[in-house]
């Protein structure tokens, strides 16, 4: 390391001297040129180091950056895209089979005064929004493919809590799909996160992109909790509240995991 920076310095003190003596062979040929002869390359070149090391201020740059975290994935870039990757990305078991949404029966049971099974087109009439969210995976590098953006229509969890009017304490929400899979998440954090149980995609079916009949969307969550296929919501009050997602987890694209871009209409 001592031989390299000796060596910087030793050629910085070469460039200097060499600077210097073109100066002084252009002050000597400049003498003898006083009747205007044509300049030696000599001093051609002396004039444009001097040039060169001459110091240029200018004034600060401007310029305009911009980005856009609305721009709507196309469905069929979504099918391409994540239905080839369903178990990793979305938690599922096996490949769904796309009935009609809307006729998709959901039960919500547990803790709650007024437990029901409705319909997902009944459920709908009564309260359904309409948000642009983000879906991505927890291990999407930065500038990933893994990613998208979309139209999400659904159920507000929400309105199934208020619909079955569930009681003081209640703080466990467990998501269970038609192939057994069962997710449990403390419910302040599904409730906090403008979490729906959407059916519709860019207006259509979930069947033209991520598959399925319904998934649960929540903003600033990895997509490996979207589940699917959701025929039971059950709400209730454990002595340990179970581990909000990711926890612990270091994501290569956090805090940017599932953005929602905005507000429901």
């Amino acid at each position: 390391m001592q031989t390299y920076q000796r060596n910087i310095v030793a050629g910085t003190m070469v460039a200097s001297l060499a600077l210097g003596g073109a100066g002084t062979a252009l002050a000597a040929e400049t003498a003898k040129n006083e009747n205007n002869a044509p300049e030696s390359t000599a001093i051609k070149v002396a004039k444009e180091c001097a040039a060169a090391s001459t110091l240029i201020s200018a004034a600060a740059s401007e310029g305009i950056f911009t980005y856009d975290q609305t721009a709507i994935t196309s469905n069929e870039t979504i099918a391409n895209l994540f239905r080839r990757a369903t178990a990793a990305l979305c938690g599922a078991t096996d490949d769904f089979a796309a009935s009609n949404p809307l006729e998709w029966k959901l039960s919500v049971s547990g803790d709650v005064d007024n437990a029901f099974s409705a319909t997902v087109d009944e459920l709908a009439s009564e309260d359904s929004v309409k948000q642009v969210m983000t879906c991505t995976c927890g291990g999407n590098p930065a500038d990933g493919g893994a990613i998208i953006t979309a139209d999400v229509k659904g159920i507000p969890v929400t309105h199934l809590l208020d619909r079955a009017k569930a009681r003081a304490g209640v703080n466990t929400i467990t998501f269970v799909s038609s192939d057994g899979t069962e997710l449990s998440m403390p419910l302040s954090y599904v409730a906090g996160r403008h979490a729906v149980i959407s059916y519709e995609i860019n207006d259509e079916d979930l069947s033209a992109s991520v598959g399925g009949n319904n998934q649960l969307w929540m903003s600033r969550t990895s997509a490996n909790y979207f589940v699917r296929d959701i025929i039971e919501v059950r709400i209730t009050s454990e002595k340990d509240v179970p581990a909000a997602p990711g926890e612990g987890a270091e994501y290569p694209n956090s805090p940017n995991v599932g953005i929602m871009s905005a507000a429901a209409e």
